[in-house]
């Protein structure tokens, strides 16, 4: 097995990272053909990303003209620590009423330290992003 293959992350360890990282980086390309990169909240339910998206940032209106997508999420300082994963995405946005429950209550939790789910927001627009072109790392492998 290559070093490349070794460093990847499994399925549980992936979905371990993603409920503990906190900080979803997600590009999108402005209007100027440059990526415009900015950091989100986001869960993961059955293997898709959610986000809680702020209807007036930029980045909607972007999302709307059906601009491409990618993501990063990562963590660790040192160069031991270091793990991630980044994707390419495709992405839906959601009606409030149709996200699960599930989803609504791990944001809730993660973020506003709830017991419940997050309400309804007339300024929030939920998007659920299925990733593709998968790619992780745990640099904390290398020292195994």
């Amino acid at each position: 097995m290559g070093r490349r293959e070794r460093l990847k992350m499994t399925d549980e360890e992936l979905r371990s990272f993603l409920e503990e990282e906190r900080v979803l980086r997600l590009a999108t390309i402005d209007e100027a053909g440059w990526p415009a990169v900015v950091p989100v909240w986001y869960v993961e339910q059955d293997g898709d990303i959610w986000v809680w998206n702020l209807d007036r940032a930029q980045r909607t209106a972007r999302l709307e003209q059906g601009t491409n997508v990618g993501i990063c999420i990562d963590g660790g300082v040192g160069y031991a620590e270091l793990r991630g994963i980044t994707a390419r995405a495709n992405y839906t946005f959601v009606d409030d009423d149709e996200v699960p429950v599930e989803v609504r209550t791990k944001m809730g939790r993660k973020y506003f330290g709830l017991d419940g789910p997050v309400d309804a927001v007339a300024d929030h627009t939920w998007i659920r992003l299925e990733l593709s072109d998968v790619q992780t790392w745990d640099f904390r492998k290398i020292f195994i």
